[in-house]
């Protein structure tokens, strides 16, 4: 009995011993996983520490669209990013949301966030509410220390704003960036666009849309719950930059002398006589080249307040949305001469032949149009018929030629035909045979540009250059070429010409004769550069209490009269007579002088 209970004991003190041993072995690993983690990976564990206290988001940055310059450099439009504000629906599990809206709205400067929030869940169950945009940096990093960034509830959206140094030097001819529209979206998801992101929507925004656009990068931010902000981006790729032929500076010029036209004949004009003009439009083109220098719609508007005038704009009678220089549609008046004058010296005409000028037409018993025989009666050749704009020589030309001839000519030197403008146009239309109210008088109207011949300022002006080029027509053109980021020329406008036959035999005359009816206007004659010019004052259907019709007013012109160099086109609505315009012509004489 007492040897099994001294086997016992030692049984004890053994299991004890081992116990010991035991405990003495785990607390030796213990103590050296604690030495281990306190000295050798105390860095380590600092690091995930501080990884556990980061929120970290990443972003898009849009990529900047390319800039769009002048011939010279100017920018007219250019990108920036800007940074907005989302509230996330719901909110991060542990944030209070009542909390973090009351910082929003203090933050935000007294933004309504709590609104804006309460009509965003009526709506939706889930997504990010835009509470404020293109905050400043002060307001991101005021964020970040109030730690919105960092519970996930609040998040920084990049995205890019278009501005213009002066929205209102041609917006017409840059056009808008926007939002896309469904069928935008379905069309372009292949292109790796964001559902939100913004295309150009208009004007040469929209044409060169591809080319302008660039590659975008992203903005990672590791927020702690300190209230510091550590922030690394990956820079986006600008789209290429788009050089026009355009030059702000005539640009500028031209617009303001159509302004200033049109606010004079308001204000000392008689009635009928350009008081009531109501709209313009203004185009130069360089003829060695096709570029287009200068287009100038009026009214217009500003492109950097658009947005929020657009309800105005839009019901504004005198429609400043509407780019007149290639969509409006006008009748040429006796601008339209010098094609019924290419067409007879085409046919075999000589230039000397007359025409007696009695001031009535009387070929036709029951339609007799008159001429208004300014400073010529008599016989009257082709020069002097386009210097002084006889309308009895042109009836008679015109129907002798026959007004499918005529309208053809017209047609080959630039009237109602493509101009190769890379924005939308207006077709156009010239009086034919085949028209369902053609009748043999209407042919006499057509050569002296009515009947139902209507053009743009942007077919005129083309019109102009290939008479000033002898009867080589340019194709007119907006953009020059498009230039990477890295100074890679990616695209460039091909320039191209085709010839109307005839050369100086038939053109030769026609310049002649419009540099002697520029002679005739007092406005043109003491200009520092000599021009060549055609008026035009064709009758609107309006008709004032005299009975007589109201007038719009139409020139081209180009300048040297010798060698050619810049073509211009004018037309002024309600403008009272084609000699009203000749103003415009002669400040873009002067902006040449001046270079």
């Amino acid at each position: 009995m007492a040897r099994r209970q001294h086997n016992h004991n030692r049984t004890g003190r053994r299991r004890t011993a081992f116990l010991l041993v035991l405990c003495a072995v785990v607390f030796l690993l213990f103590l050296a996983r604690l030495v281990q983690m306190q000295f050798f990976r105390a860095a380590e564990y600092a690091e995930k520490a501080a990884a556990a206290s980061t929120t970290v988001y990443q972003t898009a940055v849009p990529a900047a669209k390319g800039v769009i310059t002048d011939r010279n450099g100017q920018v007219l439009a250019q990108d920036e990013t800007v940074w907005d504000v989302q509230l996330v629906v719901p909110a991060p599990t542990g944030t209070d949301l009542t909390d973090t809206v009351q910082t929003l709205q203090t933050l935000l400067g007294g933004k309504d966030v709590e609104t804006q929030l309460a009509a965003f869940c009526s709506a939706v169950s889930a997504g990010e509410l835009t509470v404020a945009r293109e905050i400043s940096t002060e307001q991101q990093a005021a964020l970040a220390k109030a730690g919105l960034l960092q519970s996930g509830a609040v998040r920084l959206s990049a995205r890019a704003r278009r501005s213009w140094p002066d929205g209102t030097l041609a917006p017409h001819l840059l056009g808008l960036v926007g939002p896309m529209d469904a069928d935008q979206w379905a069309a372009r998801r292949e292109d790796g666009l964001a559902m939100d992101a913004e295309i150009g929507q208009s004007g040469l925004e929209s044409v060169y849309e591809d080319l302008l656009r660039g590659i975008p990068g992203s903005r990672t931010v590791a927020a702690k719950r300190s209230g510091a902000a550590a922030v690394t981006e990956t820079a986006a790729t600008p789209g290429a930059a788009l050089e026009l032929y355009l030059d702000a500076d005539l640009q500028a010029v031209l617009r303001q002398a159509l302004w200033n036209r049109m606010e004079e004949l308001k204000a000392i004009a008689p009635a009928g006589k350009g008081r009531e003009v109501r709209a313009g439009a203004a185009v130069a083109v360089k003829v060695n080249t096709g570029g287009i220098l200068a287009a100038v719609s009026l009214p217009d508007y500003d492109l950097n307040t658009y947005r929020q005038d657009y309800a105005a704009l839009a019901a504004d009678a005198t429609a400043p949305l509407t780019d007149r220089v290639c969509r409006g549609l006008y009748a040429p008046g006796s601008a339209f001469k010098p094609a019924v004058a290419a067409a007879a010296l085409t046919a075999g005409i000589d230039p000397a032949a007359t025409v007696n000028c009695t001031g009535t037409y009387r070929w036709f018993a029951g339609y007799q149009p008159g001429c208004l025989q300014y400073s010529h009666r008599g016989p009257v050749d082709l020069r002097t018929a386009l210097q002084h704009s006889c309308n009895i020589y042109f009836y008679d030309v015109g129907r002798r030629l026959g007004v499918d001839t005529f309208s053809a000519m017209a047609r080959l030197l630039g009237l109602a035909d493509d101009t190769g403008a890379e924005l939308p146009a207006a077709e156009g239309r010239l009086t034919w045979t085949t028209d369902d109210n053609y009748q043999k008088g209407l042919t006499l109207m057509a050569a002296i540009g009515q009947g139902n011949t209507a053009v743009t300022p942007l077919q005129l002006v083309t019109y102009a250059a290939t008479l000033a080029n002898l009867g080589r027509r340019p194709a007119l053109h907006y953009a020059r070429q498009a230039v990477a980021a890295d100074g890679t020329v990616v695209w460039k406008n091909e320039e191209r010409f085709t010839t109307v036959e005839g050369g100086e035999p038939v053109f030769g005359p026609i310049r002649d004769g419009m540099t002697r009816m520029a002679q005739t206007l007092r406005v043109l004659r003491e200009a520092p550069i000599p021009c060549a010019a055609k008026t035009g004052s064709p009758q609107l259907p309006a008709v004032m209490a005299n009975g007589e019709h109201y007038t719009n007013s139409v020139l081209i012109g180009y300048a040297p009269a010798d060698d050619p160099e810049i073509a211009v086109a004018v037309v002024l609505e309600y403008g009272g007579g084609g000699a009203n315009a000749a103003s415009v012509l002669r400040a873009v004489l002067d902006w040449m002088a001046a270079r």
